[in-house]
Parts: C-alpha cells; sequence; structure tokens
C-alpha cells in the first residue's frame, strides 16, 4: 500500500508542473501598433492612348488604363498594324514598365488555336527601335505564351507605340477568335 500512496503524489506534482507550464506558455504578451494609411485617387502616370493606325471596332477605357483592340489575322499573310496603340508617360518623371501574359483563349490543347501562327506585340521609341517584343507563337494546339518582358525606361511626357503583327496558318478557319489578356506592369 506505501506504493500506491507514493504514486498518487508523484502523478499530482506532475499534472501541477503540467498545468503550471501550460499556464505560462499561454500567457505570452500581445500588443498592437497602429497604421493609418491615407489613399488619394489620381490618374495613372502610364496609360494607353490611341495610335495612328487604330483598328475600328477598338475600345480604350474611360480612364485610358484599359484596351481592347480588335484585331484580325490573315491566312498565310502578315497583317502589320503600324501603331495601333501608344502607352504613354503623362508625368515629367521617367517610368518602367513592362509586358506579362496574364491569359488566351482558346486554351492550349483546343483544335482553334492550330489557325494561328503568331500574335506578335513589339514596343517602339519615338525614334522607331525596338524596345521589347512579346512574341505568341504556335506549335500544332498548343500555344507559346511569351515571358514577361523586361522592364522598359519610358522617359517623362512620351509615347512609345505598341506595334503588332499577326498570321493565321494558310488553311485557317474563318471567324476563330483568340481572346488574351496582356498586363502591362508599371513601376511607379
Amino acid at each position: 500500500m506505501t506504493k500506491v500512496v507514493f504514486k498518487k503524489p508523484v502523478k499530482l506534482l506532475i499534472l501541477l508542473l503540467t498545468s503550471v507550464l501550460i499556464t505560462t506558455a499561454s500567457a505570452a504578451v500581445y500588443y498592437s501598433i497602429m497604421m493609418q494609411p491615407s489613399i488619394t485617387i489620381t490618374g495613372a502616370t502610364i496609360a494607353f492612348a490611341q495610335g495612328n493606325d487604330w483598328p475600328s471596332g477598338s475600345t480604350l477605357g474611360a480612364n485610358s488604363t484599359w484596351v481592347s483592340l480588335a484585331l484580325k489575322a490573315y491566312p498565310n499573310a502578315t497583317l502589320t498594324y503600324e501603331q495601333p496603340l501608344n502607352v504613354s508617360n503623362t508625368d515629367s518623371a521617367s517610368h518602367t514598365f513592362r509586358l506579362r501574359h496574364v491569359s488566351i483563349t482558346p486554351a492550349s490543347g483546343q483544335p482553334q488555336v492550330g489557325n494561328f501562327t503568331f500574335i506578335n506585340f513589339i514596343v517602339m521609341d519615338t525614334d522607331g527601335v525596338s524596345q521589347a517584343s512579346f512574341n505568341y507563337t504556335t506549335t500544332s494546339t498548343t500555344w507559346n505564351t511569351p515571358s514577361p518582358t523586361s522592364y522598359l525606361t519610358l522617359p517623362g511626357s512620351t509615347q512609345w507605340i505598341i506595334y503588332v503583327e499577326t498570321k493565321a496558318t494558310a488553311g485557317a478557319n474563318s471567324d476563330i477568335v483568340a481572346n488574351m489578356q496582356i498586363a502591362v506592369d508599371v513601376q511607379e
């Protein structure tokens, strides 16, 4: 019976130490720091502007931060849009931007993709020198989507051209549409 009495105090001591440890661990000190942001709505410093070769049926958003270009592609012929769209720096200071792929439909694996050969976007400076190429090409029914361009420095109060070339395969079906979303990432 002596052994039973001895085991109970040891178990009680272990239970008491465990509860003290749990209480200590859960008694962490918390505090808060405050942040009070003030956000002012301003116009975008980098925006789109219609080019001299603005495609019929295209739409420029009211604040010039989005655009829907209505482009065509001809079977077995390269169609060139020399100045469908400009990217404009409305600030006096230089800013950087890049082109980045977001999405495209029809998705790779769909038979409609095989109707296209390429859709190329080329950023050209005021002297007509290519600064970046952003080229969508196809292999069978797979889109080869471009990697983001490196950041380009657009001088203040300047517009650069986004030049576009399209081409469909020789036996392309009419009325096949490719919809793509391209982000223009701007560093302020």
